[in-house]
Protein backbone atom coordinates (compact mmCIF):
# COMPACT_ATOMS: atom_id res chain seq x y z
CA UNK A 1 0.00 0.00 0.00
CA UNK A 2 2.96 2.54 1.08
CA UNK A 3 4.63 1.19 -2.35
CA UNK A 4 1.45 2.40 -4.20
CA UNK A 5 0.91 5.46 -2.49
CA UNK A 6 4.27 6.60 -3.18
CA UNK A 7 3.79 5.96 -6.71
CA UNK A 8 0.46 7.67 -6.88
CA UNK A 9 2.65 10.80 -5.21
CA UNK A 10 5.69 10.90 -8.05
CA UNK A 11 3.17 10.64 -10.55
CA UNK A 12 0.90 13.57 -9.47
CA UNK A 13 3.88 15.70 -8.99
CA UNK A 14 5.14 15.20 -12.57
CA UNK A 15 1.29 16.07 -13.69
CA UNK A 16 1.79 19.49 -11.20
CA UNK A 17 4.99 20.00 -12.66
CA UNK A 18 3.76 21.26 -16.51
CA UNK A 19 1.12 23.63 -15.07
CA UNK A 20 1.82 26.79 -14.29
CA UNK A 21 2.31 28.27 -10.71
CA UNK A 22 -1.04 29.46 -9.12
CA UNK A 23 -1.22 33.26 -9.90
CA UNK A 24 1.48 33.21 -12.03
CA UNK A 25 1.22 35.55 -14.84
CA UNK A 26 0.45 34.36 -18.39
CA UNK A 27 3.04 33.51 -20.36
CA UNK A 28 3.70 35.75 -23.45
CA UNK A 29 6.20 35.16 -26.17
CA UNK A 30 8.17 38.42 -24.46
CA UNK A 31 8.55 36.17 -21.63
CA UNK A 32 9.34 32.97 -23.05
CA UNK A 33 12.00 34.96 -25.04
CA UNK A 34 13.72 36.44 -22.15
CA UNK A 35 13.40 33.74 -19.98
CA UNK A 36 14.71 31.31 -22.76
CA UNK A 37 17.43 33.47 -23.15
CA UNK A 38 18.23 34.12 -19.43
CA UNK A 39 18.20 30.10 -18.81
CA UNK A 40 20.64 29.22 -21.86
CA UNK A 41 23.40 32.21 -20.39
CA UNK A 42 23.28 30.48 -17.13
CA UNK A 43 23.45 27.09 -17.78
CA UNK A 44 26.07 27.09 -20.48
CA UNK A 45 28.19 29.48 -18.87
CA UNK A 46 26.85 30.43 -15.77
CA UNK A 47 26.46 34.25 -17.14
CA UNK A 48 24.13 36.25 -15.18
CA UNK A 49 22.06 37.56 -17.91
CA UNK A 50 18.76 40.04 -17.45
CA UNK A 51 16.74 41.49 -20.40
CA UNK A 52 16.34 45.45 -20.07
CA UNK A 53 14.40 45.71 -22.95
CA UNK A 54 12.28 43.58 -25.67
CA UNK A 55 10.86 44.91 -28.65
CA UNK A 56 9.38 43.15 -31.50
CA UNK A 57 8.93 44.64 -34.97
CA UNK A 58 7.60 43.54 -38.63
CA UNK A 59 10.50 44.41 -41.47
CA UNK A 60 10.79 43.68 -44.97
CA UNK A 61 14.20 41.99 -45.97
CA UNK A 62 15.57 45.21 -47.01
CA UNK A 63 15.05 47.09 -43.86
CA UNK A 64 16.57 44.14 -41.86
CA UNK A 65 20.24 45.54 -42.25
CA UNK A 66 19.95 49.00 -40.54
CA UNK A 67 19.31 47.60 -37.49
CA UNK A 68 22.51 45.26 -37.57
CA UNK A 69 25.29 46.60 -35.67
CA UNK A 70 28.89 46.86 -37.15
CA UNK A 71 31.03 43.88 -36.41
CA UNK A 72 27.99 41.51 -35.11
CA UNK A 73 28.66 38.17 -35.51
CA UNK A 74 26.03 36.79 -38.06
CA UNK A 75 23.92 33.43 -37.02
CA UNK A 76 22.01 32.03 -40.29
CA UNK A 77 19.41 29.68 -38.83
CA UNK A 78 17.28 27.42 -40.97
CA UNK A 79 13.91 25.87 -40.16
CA UNK A 80 10.98 23.93 -41.28
CA UNK A 81 10.99 23.46 -44.86
CA UNK A 82 13.98 25.35 -45.30
CA UNK A 83 13.61 28.93 -44.17
CA UNK A 84 16.09 30.86 -42.90
CA UNK A 85 16.41 33.36 -40.42
CA UNK A 86 19.09 35.33 -38.57
CA UNK A 87 20.02 35.57 -35.30
CA UNK A 88 23.21 38.55 -35.18
CA UNK A 89 25.25 38.97 -31.88
CA UNK A 90 26.39 42.50 -31.38
CA UNK A 91 30.36 42.70 -30.60
CA UNK A 92 29.76 43.04 -26.86
CA UNK A 93 27.63 40.22 -26.97
CA UNK A 94 30.06 38.01 -28.63
CA UNK A 95 32.87 39.19 -26.98
CA UNK A 96 31.48 38.53 -23.77
CA UNK A 97 30.24 34.67 -24.49
CA UNK A 98 33.72 34.37 -25.60
CA UNK A 99 35.38 35.97 -22.26
CA UNK A 100 33.45 33.65 -20.60
CA UNK A 101 34.52 30.15 -22.25
CA UNK A 102 37.75 31.26 -22.62
CA UNK A 103 38.27 32.71 -18.39
CA UNK A 104 35.33 31.47 -16.74
CA UNK A 105 34.15 35.22 -15.91
CA UNK A 106 33.39 38.81 -17.10
CA UNK A 107 36.07 41.25 -16.86
CA UNK A 108 35.97 44.49 -16.34
CA UNK A 109 36.07 46.21 -19.90
CA UNK A 110 34.82 44.54 -22.86
CA UNK A 111 37.77 43.80 -25.59
CA UNK A 112 37.43 46.29 -28.59
CA UNK A 113 35.12 45.32 -31.04
CA UNK A 114 36.47 43.32 -34.31
CA UNK A 115 35.12 41.25 -36.98
CA UNK A 116 33.91 37.96 -36.48
CA UNK A 117 35.96 34.50 -37.02
CA UNK A 118 34.71 31.14 -37.69
CA UNK A 119 36.33 29.78 -34.60
CA UNK A 120 34.01 32.85 -32.75
CA UNK A 121 30.84 31.07 -35.00
CA UNK A 122 31.99 27.90 -33.51
CA UNK A 123 32.13 28.92 -30.26
CA UNK A 124 28.80 30.55 -30.54
CA UNK A 125 27.37 28.24 -32.00
CA UNK A 126 26.21 25.94 -28.64
CA UNK A 127 24.14 29.45 -27.55
CA UNK A 128 22.64 29.65 -30.53
CA UNK A 129 21.12 26.46 -30.93
CA UNK A 130 20.01 26.11 -26.90
CA UNK A 131 18.41 29.72 -26.84
CA UNK A 132 16.42 28.26 -29.74
CA UNK A 133 15.42 25.41 -28.54
CA UNK A 134 14.73 27.19 -25.32
CA UNK A 135 12.19 29.29 -27.44
CA UNK A 136 10.13 26.43 -28.51
CA UNK A 137 10.29 24.96 -24.96
CA UNK A 138 8.92 28.22 -23.78
CA UNK A 139 6.16 28.60 -26.59
CA UNK A 140 4.89 25.01 -26.50
CA UNK A 141 1.00 25.58 -26.68
CA UNK A 142 0.79 28.63 -27.77
CA UNK A 143 0.13 29.72 -31.44
CA UNK A 144 4.13 31.73 -31.98
CA UNK A 145 5.11 27.61 -31.96
CA UNK A 146 4.38 28.45 -35.51
CA UNK A 147 6.48 30.58 -36.79
CA UNK A 148 9.29 29.93 -34.02
CA UNK A 149 9.85 26.66 -33.81
CA UNK A 150 12.14 24.27 -35.69
CA UNK A 151 15.15 26.66 -36.04
CA UNK A 152 18.82 26.05 -35.49
CA UNK A 153 22.03 27.37 -36.45
CA UNK A 154 23.10 26.83 -39.86
CA UNK A 155 26.31 28.54 -40.39
CA UNK A 156 27.48 32.58 -40.24
CA UNK A 157 28.13 35.60 -41.82
CA UNK A 158 30.99 38.16 -40.63
CA UNK A 159 29.14 40.69 -43.38
CA UNK A 160 25.22 41.71 -43.82
CA UNK A 161 25.73 42.23 -47.47
CA UNK A 162 24.85 38.58 -48.78
CA UNK A 163 21.51 38.67 -46.76
CA UNK A 164 20.09 39.96 -49.97
CA UNK A 165 20.92 36.89 -51.37
CA UNK A 166 20.22 33.89 -49.03
CA UNK A 167 17.34 35.27 -47.13
CA UNK A 168 13.79 34.97 -48.75
CA UNK A 169 12.15 38.62 -49.85
CA UNK A 170 9.25 38.75 -47.42
CA UNK A 171 8.14 40.04 -44.07
CA UNK A 172 9.90 39.07 -40.92
CA UNK A 173 9.08 39.22 -37.67
CA UNK A 174 12.41 40.88 -35.61
CA UNK A 175 12.63 40.90 -31.75
CA UNK A 176 15.25 43.10 -30.50
CA UNK A 177 16.77 42.66 -26.85
CA UNK A 178 18.81 45.21 -24.64
CA UNK A 179 20.57 43.13 -22.29
CA UNK A 180 23.27 42.63 -19.00
CA UNK A 181 25.69 40.26 -18.73
CA UNK A 182 27.81 39.53 -16.44
CA UNK A 183 27.12 40.37 -12.34
CA UNK A 184 25.85 43.36 -11.57
CA UNK A 185 25.92 46.28 -12.42
CA UNK A 186 25.84 44.49 -15.93
CA UNK A 187 27.89 44.62 -19.33
CA UNK A 188 25.35 46.48 -21.97
CA UNK A 189 25.03 43.84 -25.02
CA UNK A 190 22.08 43.46 -27.39
CA UNK A 191 20.81 40.83 -29.57
CA UNK A 192 18.65 40.52 -32.62
CA UNK A 193 16.65 37.55 -34.04
CA UNK A 194 14.99 37.53 -37.14
CA UNK A 195 12.47 34.82 -38.53
CA UNK A 196 9.85 34.86 -41.26
CA UNK A 197 7.31 36.20 -40.09
CA UNK A 198 4.29 33.48 -41.55
CA UNK A 199 5.46 29.94 -40.34
CA UNK A 200 6.03 26.70 -42.01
Amino acid sequence: MAAQAQDRSVLARKAEAGRPEPGAPPMTAERAISQALSRTAGELFDLPLAVQAIRERRMTLADLPELLEDLSLLALIEGPEEALGLLALPPATLATLIEVQMTGRVGPAVAPPRRPTRVDAAMAAAFVDAFLEGVEEGFMGMEEQVWAGGYRYASHLDDPRPLGLLLEDLGYRVWQLDLLLGPPPGRPAGLLWAVPAQGR
